[in-house]
């Protein structure tokens, strides 16, 4: 019984032998200057609507951002069949994070750095305004991660 435990522990630490963790570490960019914003970005997110109540899992998304003059930046964000939106804001401080909108469409987005690697984590939303209660109700949202080009 020991020589089959035996045997069997030895083959299960085998198999787990070549388990390597993910070596990619995002931090968030705070200091980045606004051209490490700039780029197209690729990547998936998941989509839900409030309404059914259905998420759709794995949705591709792009999102391309210009600066256009000075510090103005132009963010498109695209996913296809679902959401295409474009937003403009001036970028003056070197926070890692641009919260854009307010009330029935947002983008919240936040850059990470990894060498020379940057990533894009966000959340689009659009909402309606309840009368009754007074607040903003989420219709549709779009949550995603992409790295940049």
């Amino acid at each position: 019984m020991r020589i089959i435990f035996s045997i069997f522990l030895l083959g299960f630490l085998l198999l787990f032998q070549n388990c390597k963790k993910d070596d990619t570490s995002f931090s968030y960019c705070t200091g980045c200057p606004i051209s490490s914003w700039t780029g197209n970005y690729n990547g998936t997110g998941t989509y839900f609507v409030a309404s059914s109540g259905e998420t759709f899992e794995g949705v591709n998304v792009n999102v391309s951002i210009e600066n256009t003059y000075d510090s103005t930046l132009v963010i498109k964000l695209t996913a296809e069949n679902y959401i295409s939106e474009s937003f403009s804001t001036s970028k003056t401080s070197d926070d890692h994070y641009i919260l854009l909108g307010s009330g029935s469409e947002t983008l919240d987005i936040g850059l990470k750095k990894n060498d020379n690697q940057y990533k894009l984590d966000g959340t689009f939303k659009k909402n309606t305004w309840n009368k009754i209660d007074s607040v903003w109700i989420v219709n549709k949202s779009l949550t995603f991660s992409a790295l940049k080009q």
